[in-house]
């Protein structure tokens, strides 16, 4: 029997994965306080990325080496323009932005109140494109990468709670993302979404254990998940992996939309 020699890391002996590295760029994570966004950090930290963690209620200590932390309400307009400017400054550029800032208020359309639906289409809509179009006032002419926090409820009306502000900006988003990867395409930046399902952050904790019980019954993969397994998806549309990859939604869902 002949035996085939030992492989390399590829044909042309050069590593595979070096596609996923995203050495030396500038990384913007909003909503980067915990959850999706501190997961996200760390992994493209560990890619090789320059992190800049920025929300509304910074982290002291995100244990990231490098990483600096700002503060944003990304609903303000001129405080957007100011911080990405003064990001700008310091890195010289914005490579990479993230945008992860996001509200959920869970309540009927009955019961939802005006200022419920205004805050959550500020922060999940407003903010994100207020931030998108920060950012690429400092991409460099090579262009950029984007990426959005979607949701599943985004795609899908289907949910176990009534949450109507939340699956309209999320849908808007994911349109919204849609828009801006053609608008943008000239200029060599790409912008993309996730859209994660039910996943294993602070963002979910007042979720009853029978609720958690019903995400897993409709999901094919039976389980709820974590933050890190949205992290790798963000990773992979940030980087030249997904150099042909723009006006795309990635579903992180375990097959809930697939039913």
């Amino acid at each position: 029997m002949n035996t085939p020699p030992p492989r390399s890391a590829s044909a042309h002996g050069t590593d595979p994965l070096r596609a996923f590295r995203v050495d030396d760029k500038v990384a913007v994570i909003t909503g980067g306080a915990g959850g999706i966004g501190l997961a996200s950090a760390r992994l493209l930290a560990a890619a090789g990325a320059h992190i800049v963690l920025a929300d509304r209620t910074p982290p002291v200590s995100p244990g990231i080496d490098g990483c600096s932390v700002w503060a944003l309400d990304v609903t303000d307009p001129v405080a957007v323009e100011a911080t990405f400017k003064n990001i700008a400054e310091r890195y010289g550029r914005i490579d990479i932005l993230l945008n992860n800032a996001g509200v959920s208020i869970r309540k009927s359309s009955m019961e939802l109140e005006i200022e419920d639906w205004n805050t959550t289409v500020a922060v999940n809509l407003t903010g994100a494109f207020l931030c998108a179009r920060a950012a690429v006032r400092h991409m460099p002419d090579t262009g950029g990468a984007i990426v959005n926090t979607a949701s599943i409820m985004g795609l899908s009306g289907g949910g176990l709670y009534p949450n109507p502000a939340y699956h309209a900006t999320k849908g808007g988003l994911i349109n919204l993302t849609r828009a801006l990867a053609v608008e943008w395409a000239s200029r060599n930046i790409r912008v993309n979404a996730v859209a994660p399902t039910w996943t294993r952050t602070s963002f979910i904790g007042e979720l009853s254990e029978a609720t958690r019980e019903r995400v897993n019954a409709v999901t094919p993969l039976g389980r709820i998940a974590e933050a890190e397994d949205v992290a790798h998806a963000l990773l992979y549309l940030a980087s030249p992996a997904a150099s042909m990859v723009t006006g795309h939604v990635l579903a992180v869902d375990g097959g809930f939309l697939a039913q």
